[in-house]
């Protein structure tokens, strides 16, 4: 009787050491938050945006707007995201495996790229940027008040690249507001306005909130 359980808890000494060997293996293999981890998804290639705006002498920061949705996509982990706009960079590291002078284990591999399921396209339909103000003037003090308004739309589709199916077609607006004012004084031969000043910041904040507004309707389809 005592051999048995003497054997018994051996056995279950070297079952517990190994579950516990097997939970530290899994805890050092976490999964990349762009990657996604669990189950494969779609992989998707989103393209530069494109300037459909009226707005003359507004530089339109396409890229800038393409790199952000790329950012919240991979932050929602909708999709595998494929590079495309740095392949000549892939391509080189390929041609640098190929010469002999990297070690052929670790050197990429040509057609080994993975092909997207899906393509997102978009244009910047309006970007435009608002500023108003005015002072209200009392004896040696000035009171002003400034008021700054971005409005950004951003129209995107998702196809399927196999078939050419629109898989998605959205329009979003992005808004964002500013305020300010204050008394100052005033001095003779010197003069004092509202208004003006720096607009990227603002635009910066309408375009982030209508790519949210996308992303967020991403999720709410079976991709």
């Amino acid at each position: 009787m005592e051999k048995t359980l003497r054997r018994y808890s051996v056995l279950f000494c070297v079952l517990l050491a190994t579950l516990c060997l097997a939970g530290a293996a899994g805890a050092a293999k976490k999964p990349s938050p762009l990657a996604g981890g669990g189950a494969a998804k779609p992989r998707l290639t989103v393209s530069e945006f494109k300037n459909k705006t009226d707005e003359r002498g507004m530089n339109v920061p396409t890229k800038a707007i393409r790199d952000m949705m790329v950012t919240e996509l991979s932050k929602a982990r909708l999709f595998s995201l494929m590079e495309r706009e740095n392949l000549d960079e892939i391509f080189d590291e390929i041609n640098l495996g190929e010469s002999g002078l990297m070690d052929p284990e670790t050197a990429p591999k040509v057609g080994k790229l993975k092909g997207a399921s899906y393509m997102l396209s978009g244009a910047v339909t309006v970007y435009h940027y608002h500023s108003g103000g005015g002072v209200i003037a009392v004896p040696h003090l000035a009171g002003g008040a400034a008021s700054k308004t971005a409005y950004v739309v951003l129209e995107l589709r998702i196809y399927n690249t196999e078939t050419g199916e629109i898989m998605y077609a959205e329009v979003k607006e992005g808004k964002a507001k500013r305020e300010s004012g204050g008394l100052v004084a005033l001095f003779p031969g010197f003069g004092i306005g509202g208004g003006g000043g720096s607009y990227g910041g603002i635009l910066a904040s309408a375009t982030r909130d209508a790519v949210e507004q996308h992303v967020k309707e991403m999720k709410e389809y079976d991709w």
